[in-house]
C-alpha cells in the first residue's frame, strides 16, 4: 500500500532547506611601536581620512556627519575578490587615557556577505619619541564572508593590521624629519 509518506506528491511537498547564513566572530590583537610622540600619534589616528590611507585596500573615504565616515575596501581573502562598502563610526574618544573604539560596518552586495567590527586603540607613551599603539579588533564575518576559513581569514586580518602599522610608522616617521 502507498501511503501519502511514500506518493510522489508527498516527496515534491517537503520544505527545501534554506540558506543558512554563516556567521564566524574572530578576535585579533595587534601592538606595535611606532616613531613619534603620543600626541602626534593620537592626533593622527584621531584624522580618520588620514589614519584610513594607511589601510592597504582602501579606496575611497569620505565624512558622513560627526564622528561618521563612508568608506570603500576592495580586498581578496583566498579565492574571494570584493569590494566593501560601508562606515566607520567614532563611538567614543579620549584624549587625556589616549583610548578609542569604532565600530565599522561594511558589505559586499556582489559577494553576498559581510562585517561588522568592534575595534579599540590605546596609545601609550614608552618615550618622547615612541609611542606603543594597541589595536584590538573583534569582527563578525556573515553570509558568504563566513563561510570562508577561519584560518584563512585571520591570516588576512593580521596582515592588513600589521600593514597598517607599518604604514602609519612610515608616516609617522616622515612627518617628524
Amino acid at each position: 500500500p502507498i501511503g501519502p509518506r511514500y506518493s510522489p506528491a508527498a516527496r515534491w511537498s517537503r520544505r527545501w532547506p534554506r540558506y543558512r547564513r554563516e556567521v564566524k566572530t574572530m578576535k585579533v590583537e595587534i601592538n606595535s611601536v611606532v616613531p613619534a610622540s603620543r600626541e602626534t600619534t593620537w592626533a593622527l589616528v584621531m584624522d580618520i581620512p588620514r589614519a584610513a590611507s594607511c589601510i592597504p585596500g582602501i579606496k575611497e573615504i569620505t565624512p558622513d556627519g560627526e564622528g561618521r565616515y563612508q568608506a570603500t575596501l576592495q580586498a581578496r581573502i583566498g579565492p574571494m575578490g570584493m569590494n566593501l562598502s560601508g562606515t566607520i563610526t567614532i563611538l567614543s574618544q579620549d584624549a587625556d587615557t589616549g583610548e578609542a573604539h569604532f565600530l565599522v560596518e561594511a558589505n559586499d552586495r556582489r559577494v553576498g556577505g559581510g562585517v561588522k567590527t568592534n575595534m579599540s586603540m590605546k596609545v601609550t607613551a614608552r618615550s618622547a619619541n615612541e609611542t606603543e599603539l594597541e589595536i584590538i579588533a573583534d569582527t563578525t564575518f556573515m553570509g558568504r564572508l563566513g563561510e570562508l576559513g577561519q584560518p584563512l581569514i585571520r591570516r588576512k586580518a593580521r596582515n592588513t593590521l600589521e600593514e597598517f602599522s607599518k604604514n602609519l610608522s612610515k608616516l609617522l616617521a616622515s612627518g617628524s624629519d
